[in-house]
């Protein structure tokens, strides 16, 4: 709502047109490598860890057990992916201006860059509810 009149509940603001720019866009995927840098460096040493780390980030709440689980499968699952196409995983962590840390093996920090952008595209962390 505008500054003019109070609202008891705000009304969803997102659209298909926004979730298509967070996916891809530029900035959101760079900051999404940013992410997946700081899961692999301060997450832990498992992707359940670091999939637990980086979602108390974003949400500021504790994943469920279920969510835990689907999130962590999906890191396994474009790792091996990746590790089968490390030309794609170059090309995915290359996006952006900042260039990424030449520390991190291309496979998994892609697989965890489309971690932190599936993160960061929850509706708890888009939307204010």
């Amino acid at each position: 709502p505008t500054r003019e009149i109070c609202t008891v509940q705000r009304s969803r603001t997102n659209t298909p047109l926004q979730a298509l720019s967070l996916l891809n866009e530029v900035t959101f995927v760079e900051a999404a490598r940013v992410l997946a840098q700081r899961m692999i460096t301060e997450g832990g040493a498992t992707p359940e860890q670091r999939v637990a780390w980086a979602f108390k980030r974003v949400t500021c709440r504790e994943p469920e057990p279920q969510e835990l689980q689907v999130l962590a499968a999906g890191v396994q699952k474009r790792l091996a992916r990746y590790q089968r196409a490390t030309e794609s995983a170059q090309q995915l962590v290359a996006v952006g201006a900042a260039k990424p840390d030449a520390n991190f093996a291309a496979p998994e920090l892609a697989a965890y860059t489309l971690t932190a952008n599936v993160l960061l595209n929850l509706d708890e962390v888009v939307t204010r509810e």
